[in-house]
């Protein structure tokens, strides 16, 4: 096993850990750093939460803390294969394909401009974009490209908001615009609108390999507001991701909208929506078609409707092991058929 410290800056580091085969990163031509660490338990007493750190320790203290914490978490016993690499993102030779963005140290400050940078992303030559913990204030969509990747360093540290609104059903209406083949996650997007439409994330005419991952989400501040919209036939990947989408007034709110034929699956998501004058946590419309799997859903204080899962005109829907609570229905079935749910509690019935 080997663990890789990324050097951001001279006081970030970003921890992974992953098997190589030996020889990989010398063949790519990356300088290393490579050091024996002793195992030890009290290195617990310096680790303050999370696999990001930033600290005015100097960057040999930070290594050999990290390094004790996981080695302890790795292995319980002491073994001579165990290994600390560090890789110099913010000075030395950088990584080829890996893109940072920081609020200092890193080779941009805006998401859009390193998600811009990148023209040769294929199977062949993927990207990563890495985003270091902050609040990064876009005015324009986040529009994801094929094989390029971008992660945060976690959703409470890394935060994509903004107040991007239109009238349109597209990423003039969002902060991230999906594509296929590439995965967002582990970072947090808010979009509070201010126009027609509030969108968190937009996906259309996706398929699975548009994955949506360890996110969370939020919306409001529009005439309509959802977390995630999967519009035209877009079946993108949702795993463990949360949503909470607020309305006001006359707003509507949806945690995960779906829409024209769309058939994502989802895994482990959690949306609560509130407020407004109807709310849905989930809206299957016009022959969409989800897997449901694991979900928490709570949607409540609507003036009008508050509905857990609500399918109109979508045949086929499938509920599994979830929790859906709605004030006015836990699941609406309008001219829809064959709702399947199973092994889950459904709050305040079906209609």
């Amino acid at each position: 096993m080997i663990c890789f410290i990324f050097e951001l800056s001279a006081n970030l580091l970003v921890c992974f850990s992953c098997v190589v085969p030996q020889g990989y990163w010398e063949e790519r031509g990356i300088e290393i750093v490579v050091m024996d660490v002793p195992h030890t338990h009290g290195i617990f007493n310096f680790f303050k939460g999370g696999y990001v750190m930033n600290t005015r320790k100097s960057s040999f203290e930070m290594i050999l803390l990290l390094a004790g914490l996981f080695c302890v978490w790795l292995t319980t016993g002491a073994q001579a294969a165990d290994r600390v690499v560090v890789v110099p993102l913010g000075g030395g030779k950088p990584l080829q394909n890996v893109i940072t963005v920081a609020k200092a140290g890193g080779k941009f400050t805006n998401p859009v401009a390193a998600m811009n940078s990148i023209t040769d992303a294929s199977a062949t030559n993927p990207y990563l974009i890495l985003i270091a913990p902050g609040q990064y204030t876009l005015t324009s969509a986040l529009v994801m490209k094929p094989f390029v990747n971008v992660s945060g360093c976690s959703e409470t540290v890394t935060w994509l908001i903004g107040a991007i609104s239109s009238s349109n059903i597209n990423e003039t209406s969002a902060i991230v615009k999906g594509a296929n083949n590439t995965t967002l996650s582990n970072l947090s997007v808010s979009n509070t609108g201010g126009g027609e439409n509030s969108f968190g994330i937009f996906t259309t005419g996706l398929n699975v390999t548009a994955r949506l991952q360890q996110l969370s989400v939020y919306a409001k501040g529009g005439e309509t507001n959802a977390g995630v919209l999967n519009y035209n036939s877009s079946s993108p990947f949702i795993s463990g991701v949360n949503i909470a989408v607020q309305g006001i007034g006359v707003q509507v709110s949806i945690g995960i909208y779906n829409v024209i034929g769309s058939l994502p699956t989802m895994l482990g998501v959690n949306a609560l929506v509130c407020g407004g004058t109807a709310n849905m946590g989930v809206y299957n419309v016009s022959n969409s078609s989800p897997l449901i799997d694991g979900a928490n859903i709570l949607v409540w204080g609507a003036a009008g409707d508050d509905i857990g899962v609500s399918n109109r005109s979508s045949n086929n829907v499938t509920i599994r092991r979830s929790t859906i609570s709605g004030d006015t229905d836990g699941l609406s079935n309008s001219t829809s058929t064959n709702t399947r749910v199973s092994q889950s509690t459904v709050i305040n019935g079906v209609s």
